[in-house]
């Protein structure tokens, strides 16, 4: 349905730089710089799509391990969606965003898998956001398989952010959408 190599920076993605952090279409990728502590940034297609399998590159390349990145789907607003979180330091879950704040829908929050705890590396990502269905992929193993009916359509979008630590920086590159 859709695939971006970021290779064209006016792709539609969105962009910004602020004092202490930013999100940019460069060095063969789209790059989030973190520079603040407790904060995600998210950067959208600008797409509207239901049920969609999604699939993107990580490439984690500098900053503290104890990060999140991840993808997201369903996207309705800043306070509406699904969002697949992965650390370098060997945790991932799947979270629902509302105006309540964040949910974790894995049972014992983010989960710590010994295979994820990589440091600086690249990671496949894949999101299958299908009917209540919600699936996490990394590196081709399913690590969550979750149902919740909140949200059935949006945009879609990839995330990065820091805990207590700044300086997170991340680069995603091939993002494709699939039609299940």
């Amino acid at each position: 349905m859709f695939y971006d190599d970021f290779s064209n920076p006016r792709s539609g993605w969105q962009q910004w730089n602020g004092a202490q952090s930013h999100i940019a279409v460069r060095e063969g990728g789209l790059r989030f710089f973190i520079g603040e502590p407790h904060y995600d940034y998210w950067s959208l297609a600008g797409l509207e799509v239901g049920d969609a399998i999604l699939a993107v590159e990580a490439r984690v390349v500098g900053g503290p391990l104890n990060n999140d990145f991840g993808l997201i789907c369903r996207y309705r607003g800043p306070n509406q969606f699904y969002a697949f979180v992965v650390s370098s330091d060997g945790y991932a879950g799947v979270v629902a965003v509302d105006g309540d704040g964040y949910h974790l829908l894995t049972d014992s929050g983010l989960t710590y898998i010994a295979a994820l705890d990589r440091g600086l590396a690249t990671y496949l990502l894949r999101a299958d956001c299908v009917g209540p269905s919600l699936v996490l992929y990394v590196d081709r193993q399913k690590l969550f398989e979750i149902e919740d009916h909140r949200y059935n359509s949006g945009d879609v979008g990839v995330f990065a952010g820091t805990f207590d630590d700044t300086g997170v920086e991340i680069i995603f590159d091939n993002f494709y959408v699939f039609k299940p």
